[in-house]
């Protein structure tokens, strides 16, 4: 068969493409598989040519293939290569890629006729991208532990079964995991009778309610924020954008992922407003833009932003001037002015750029604003990703009651 000439340099994203319709987020394709194509795609350069060919391609596997029997690269970067290589080949071959929930790198390797149910049941609604390979996981967990038992069909599998298989995964979980396991199990059961598919009757059992430990997670202090501040040298164009930004994150409770996605036209300046669509969940947002953080943007828009084609409002400081990839530099830079600012930084202890979003939610409360409007604030779908912020003593909630206009910026020894 003869194939018209396809670039390496363009198949990659197209891949990624296909990819990302199969629930991959854009930031593990562009952060994660990006540099594993890349690396294919260099190898090539070194050979003088980007011209796709599966040959050239199998000599790059090759190549890592040795590499990794020298112990020059890790198990795990070897396979991520062989993957790519793989994906590259049959885009090449067949014009797309078939997706299939038996993995070859997986250990839950599943039988055809569990495979069929488990592809069936992910095509069967559309899930969420960030959650469609963790059903994904459970559900082909579950099916290989019937397998290892010797079953094939889910018509042999009893409640006994389904018993010991909790029996089998609990303990080596937390509450949390082991509640979200049962409930991807429920609704592949619920799928399952729906469908005709012959299976225990087991909903009352995946049901049973696993208490969650509620975790009281750290925050931004009212005296951290106006330290870490305090470091920004607001003179430097770099200074003026840290500064908007963070302020930004103080008083509006955007991700950061949000903030560098934020766009000029997103804000509506006669009505003091931010109208966005979220990163995360999808859902347009529209918040009221406090003046004092309106000011620190109009200040770098206006005598510090570059002068570049971009509809973004933040962009680097330093060449290549472009867009902030994601939210990752914004959580670098808000751990740097952190550290200047003497604030110990721990796994967990809330002491990021995330931070903020949760002394947001703290004011608030403190505040009286109702737990609803809250939620809207932050752009919550469920009143449940609220409650984590009451779980405060009446001590704690004191501590964070001063109100936005106590944070000052200093510039140069000059407080604002």
């Amino acid at each position: 068969m003869k194939h018209n000439t396809m670039y390496v340099d363009e198949m990659i994203p197209q891949v990624l493409d296909i990819l990302e319709t199969y629930g991959y987020s854009k930031r593990t394709l562009w952060m994660n598989m990006y540099g594993e194509f890349s690396r294919i795609k260099s190898f090539y350069q070194r050979q003088g040519t980007l011209i796709y060919d599966p040959e050239i391609t199998e000599e790059c596997v090759r190549e890592a293939t040795e590499q990794y029997r020298g112990g020059r690269i890790q198990r795990s970067f070897y396979n991520t290569v062989r993957k790519a290589a793989s994906r590259l080949n049959e885009y090449y071959h067949t014009g797309t890629l078939e997706w299939s929930c038996n993995k070859r790198n997986t250990k839950y390797t599943l039988c055809d006729e569990f495979n069929r149910l488990l592809d069936a049941f992910l095509h069967s609604r559309d899930f969420h991208k960030n959650t469609k390979w963790d059903f994904a996981w459970v559900v082909r967990r579950y099916l290989h532990f019937f397998e290892q038992m010797g079953f094939r069909r889910m018509a042999d599998v009893t409640m006994k079964h389904v018993r010991q298989f909790i029996v089998a995964a609990a303990p080596e979980m937390t509450d949390g995991s082991l509640h979200n396991l049962l409930c991807y199990i429920r609704q592949f059961h619920i799928f399952l009778q729906e469908n005709g598919e012959t299976v225990p009757d087991c909903i009352e059992l995946l049901s049973y309610p696993i208490p969650r430990k509620a975790r009281i997670k750290g925050y931004i202090t009212d005296d951290e924020l106006v330290r870490i501040m305090a470091q920004i040298n607001t003179k430097t164009a770099m200074g003026k954008r840290d500064a908007a930004i963070i302020s930004l994150g103080a008083t509006t409770g955007l991700r950061a992922v949000d903030i560098v996605h934020l766009r000029l036209e997103d804000i509506d300046w006669r009505k003091g407003e931010i109208r966005i669509s979220q990163s995360k969940t999808s859902e347009s947002l529209s918040l009221p833009l406090v003046h004092e953080t309106g000011e620190l943007i109009k200040d770098y828009i206006l005598n510090a932003r570059p002068a570049a084609a971009y509809g973004e409002i933040f962009l680097r400081a330093r060449a290549p001037i472009c867009p902030l990839a994601d939210g990752v530099p914004v959580g670098d830079m808000f751990d740097q002015y952190a550290k200047k600012a003497g604030i110990e930084h721990k796994p967990y202890d809330g002491k990021t750029f995330h931070g903020l979003r949760r002394h947001l939610a703290k004011n608030l409360i403190v505040s009286g604003v109702p737990v609803t409007t809250i939620a809207q604030i932050l752009g919550h779908q469920s009143m449940e990703s609220v409650k984590q912020y009451l779980l405060l003593d009446g001590q704690n909630l004191k501590e964070c009651a001063l109100d936005f206009s106590a944070i000052p910026l200093a510039r140069e020894g000059v407080v604002m």
